[in-house]
């Protein structure tokens, strides 16, 4: 179909001198389309959630497999959306080697020993390889976000993100931070905002060019060292030319009233996920990450354990009751994110959660074992999968690295390998 003044998924509404976002309504389609009844495609998304320490070793996993199991006690308050996602067992990051780190190679499947010279490598995240093609059109190629609780078992990094060149993206720990970040009113002129941009791109070039200079009387080992902090530059220039494109393009009205005050962790988790989904439904970003905080969940529930104390506990403890219980309140708040994803609508009529794709799990599954770890997979990413079952894999043979892979092809990013993977997915992905 040929248009010719098409209308972007960033339908503006010009008003007053002013230029707001808006959702993509059928009433704004050009008149082509509407008139041969075939509407755009709906974008697909990619949401991914993770956290601390694992989960509950007897009472997470179902028992059963294939089609017709039955959830676990921790996976009851998701039971409204059983047709929605799928239990995936024995899937693990076989390069993981550091028992209290349940976040830092989650989306990277790294093997963080193998550069040479190097104590500590990551890889580049599977979120950030979807942003480059899902993140074209959007304000924010991703949104990085990490609970605002500093507490053990994440491992290193800033976020559950990392560079292209394997450097750990920051993300937002606040939900008023995050709504500021969305929603919030510019206090600083356009102009001004122009010349602090232009400012930064003269001091990356100016280091570019001192380090090249450099780079002819450099080891071997320090020209590969130069070489990766090139490309971290490059990180950094494309976060540059995106914030340059959007300078004159004023924020969407906040979708509610900005938060206040201090949260509960539970409260902060929910708020977190609303403000997840009031960016979908508003285009502003295609690709989220969450490193969720739990440690707070504990006290909340009643319970006088830490985190750690649930990775290696009886199942007659305190720790491990307390453990079922964090886990039913994460699959709690988890729902509550499925809800909203159902309820928002594109333009086919299909729902967003139709064409989404989220990925809920740990690095670590319990007494600090990184291998056949809990992943959740929600969501139908545009059709063709087959969710509502419990996929039971090859134990400690089947990389995690298959599920970034088959996800990343799922979403139309063309890749033939990701980390160690061996091939895509079976079974969920047809």
């Amino acid at each position: 179909m040929k248009v010719t003044h098409p209308v972007s998924r960033r339908t503006l509404l010009r008003c007053a001198g002013a230029t707001l976002c808006l959702p993509l309504m059928e009433s704004l389609l050009p008149k082509s389309a509407k008139a041969a009844d075939t509407p755009p495609k709906p974008p697909q998304r990619m949401i991914f959630l993770s956290y601390s320490w694992g989960v509950s070793k007897e009472d997470w996993f179902p028992k059963e497999h294939g089609e017709d199991y039955e959830l676990s006690e921790c996976l009851q308050p998701l039971a409204r959306h059983k047709a929605d996602f799928s239990v995936l067992s024995n899937l693990s990051n076989k390069l993981a080697t550091q028992g209290h780190w349940g976040c830092t190679t989650w989306l990277t499947s790294a093997d963080v020993n193998s550069t040479p010279g190097k104590q500590f490598q990551n890889w580049v995240s599977v979120d950030q390889l979807a942003a480059r093609k899902l993140g074209i059109e959007t304000r924010f190629p991703s949104l990085e976000l990490a609970g605002s609780n500093k507490e053990d078992g994440y491992g290193p990094g800033l976020s559950l993100s990392w560079s292209m060149s394997g450097s750990p993206i920051a993300g937002e720990t606040s939900p008023i931070a995050l709504f500021d970040r969305l929603f919030g009113a510019e206090e600083v002129p356009l102009e001004e905002r122009q010349y602090l941009l232009n400012k930064q791109k003269s001091v990356l070039d100016a280091v570019m060019s001192d380090a090249r200079s450099l780079r002819p009387s450099l080891s071997k080992n320090d020209q590969q060292k130069v070489e990766q902090y090139f490309q971290s530059v490059r990180d950094i220039e494309v976060r540059l030319s995106k914030a340059e494109q959007w300078l004159d393009r004023p924020k969407p009205p906040a979708p509610f009233k900005r938060p206040d005050g201090k949260f509960q962790t539970s409260e902060e988790i929910k708020l977190m996920y609303d403000l997840m989904v009031a960016a979908i439904e508003t285009d502003m970003t295609r690709v989220i990450t969450y490193r969720q905080p739990v440690e707070g969940l504990f006290p909340e529930l009643g319970f006088k354990v830490n985190g750690h104390s649930t990775t290696h506990c009886t199942t007659e403890s305190e720790s491990y009751k307390a453990s079922i219980a964090r886990d039913r309140k994460q699959a709690e708040l988890l729902a509550h994110l499925i809800d909203r994803l159902k309820e928002l609508k594109d333009l086919d009529g299909s729902s967003v959660l139709d064409n989404s794709l989220i990925a809920y799990g740990s690095g670590i599954r319990t007494n600090h074992d990184l291998r056949d770890t809990p992943v959740l997979v929600a969501g139908h990413g545009g059709g063709g999968m087959q969710q509502g079952h419990h996929y039971v894999y090859e134990s400690n043979q089947t990389p995690l690295a298959n599920l970034w892979l088959s996800m990343l092809n799922q979403v139309g990013v063309e890749a033939d390998t990701f980390a160690d993977s061996e091939g895509r997915l079976r079974h969920l992905f047809g």
